[in-house]
This record gives C-alpha cells, structure tokens and sequence, in this order.
C-alpha cells in the first residue's frame, strides 16, 4: 500500500482538481476563454414556403385577398405578369400528357406532336424557364381508368407513357423542376392505382394533390385520411420530391356550410406539413359557377383562411 497518497496529500489534490474544474465550467458556461472558445454555429436563411394562388388573368393579380408568393395560370402572359410581380410562376405544360393510343386505352403514350411542341415552348418562353422553374406536365395522373379500373396491365402502360413525358422535358427544359397533380379520388378504393401513384411520383421534382370535397360527406373521412397522409408517402416514395397542396377556395350553395367550414379548418390543418401551398377557386374557377368563388364567401368561412388573407 506504500504507492498510495497520504490522506493529507489527497486531500490536497482533491481541492486542486476541484478549482481547476470550477474553472472550466465557468468558462464553458459563460462563452469565455477569448479566442478559443468554440464559436456557436448561426443558423443560414429560412426558404420561404411556396404559398401560391391559380390565376386566369394578370388583373387577379391585383385584385386578389391572398398574401401568396407565386402563381399558377395557363395564360402566358399571366405567367409574365406573375414573374413581373416578383413571384414564382408555376408554369402549364399539359400539352405534355399522355393521350390515348390506337386501341382506346387512356393516357397510354405520347402524342406525336408533342416533342415538336414541346421544342417551340421552350424556344418562345426562355425569359419564364429560369433554372428550378416549376412546370406543370399532367393533371391528375392515373385519374381517367376507363374501363380498365385498377388493372396494373393498364397503369403500367400509362406509367411508361408518363416516365416519357417526362423524358422529354429533361431533355429539352433539363433546368425545369417537373411536376404532376395527383387526386384522392383517382385511388379511392383502388389500392393498384394508389402504388402507381406513388410510382409516378418517383420520377418527378414536385408532386401536388388535390383534395376537393363536392359536397357528399360520406367522402369526408377518406379525404382526411389522404391529406394527412400523401405528403409523408410522397416523400417515402421519392425523398427529394416538393409536395404542394392545392387547397379548395370554392363552394356551391347547395352545400352544407357548417359541414364545408369544418371541413377546410381540418384540411387547412394537414396542409401546413407540406413543402407549399396553392389555392384554386378564390378568384378564378375554371369552368364552373364564378358565383362558387372564395372572395364571395360569408365572413365565417373566410376566416378559416385568415392565416393566408392580406
């Protein structure tokens, strides 16, 4: 035991070390040490999340309630005036999607134009494809299942026609961010169809859904349960996919207005997981009842998208 310290001597060196780690705290705790302190990291910008609106003509841009920072139109000079105005365009090329082919199957292959058309776009519209400029190249994939509902045979056919559009644009617009729409009602009840969605999906830059009520409530809960649950499948099936919800701005009077309330505040809520937003029906409605438009609606119903009103 002759190699061990005199109780006085451990005493010491007790005390010793004590001070010298009361040291180090301190410094730790306080930043200290001047130059050899460990600098804190700061944190590089926040990316602004796409918040957009669809228009159908640059006077909405001026008229519009929404505090958004990008546009999606089929008008080309929409498409200038929203780049004019400072946001991102989203831009249509729906002439891109796959037609039906000899024998009647739907969406099967690529029209046989298309490529030249797809030439003459991008040389007349150099000034909107900046590079990651978002195009639009189908709308609800797989949504048009003909008689064919759920056949793999007949959705393996439309993927290949789909991975050719897509093809095509790498090719002629390699700077653009492709992106397609899927809708809830297109897999509704069809498990087949919902894996080709998610295949689709896979082989774009961005993928946005649309999950329009049109008034039955017996669709309510699969609704929900498919805004709730896309963005995060989307990513398991393409990680580096940008999800956007297409949020629903418009309503028919025969509706039941409480039913629609609830349902939007609880959609609005799933919303907020995905990488942007972009709201159809405030202003512009396409081909139904202008009269069904979000600016028109009472009070209480436009306060469920305060969060987005100017």
């Amino acid at each position: 035991m002759a190699h061990l310290l005199k109780s006085s001597d451990l005493m010491e060196t007790m005390k010793k070390c004590f001070v010298v780690l009361l040291s180090i705290l301190c410094l730790a705790g306080c930043g200290g040490g001047g130059s050899s302190g460990v600098p804190t990291p700061t944190p590089g910008p926040t990316k602004e999340k796409l918040v957009g609106e669809v228009y159908s003509s640059p006077a909405e841009l001026a008229t519009s309630e929404l505090k958004v920072n990008a546009g999606y139109t089929g008008n080309l000079a929409t498409s200038r005036a929203i780049k004019a105005a400072g946001m991102a365009s989203i831009l249509d090329l729906l002439f891109m999607a796959p037609v039906a082919d000899s024998q009647g199957n739907l969406r099967s292959v690529v029209a046989p134009d298309t490529e030249q058309k797809l030439i003459q776009y991008a040389n007349d519209n150099k000034d909107l494809l900046a590079p990651g400029a978002r195009v639009l190249i189908i709308d609800e994939v797989f949504a048009d299942s003909g008689d064919t509902a759920d056949s793999v045979v007949a959705l393996e056919r439309q993927l290949v026609a789909i991975n050719a559009s897509v093809a095509l644009v790498r090719k002629y617009l390699p700077q653009a961010s492709v992106g397609i729409t899927a809708s809830p009602y297109a897999a509704q009840g069809k498990q087949n169809t919902k894996t080709y969605i998610l295949k689709a999906v896979a082989l774009v830059d961005w993928v946005g859904t649309d999950p329009y009520w049109y008034g039955d409530p017996s669709n309510i809960r699969y609704l929900h349960e498919w805004s709730s649950t896309f963005h995060g499948l989307a990513k398991q099936a393409n990680p580096k996919v940008e999800t956007l919800f297409v949020a629903q701005a418009f309503k028919f009077s025969t509706w039941d207005l409480a039913v629609f309330n609830s349902f939007i505040a609880e959609e609005l809520g799933y919303a907020e997981q995905y990488d942007g937003m972009v709201f159809f029906g405030w202003q512009f409605v396409s081909e139904i009842d202008i009269g069904t438009a979000g600016k028109f609606f009472p009070t209480a119903t436009k306060q469920l998208y305060k969060k987005y009103l100017k």
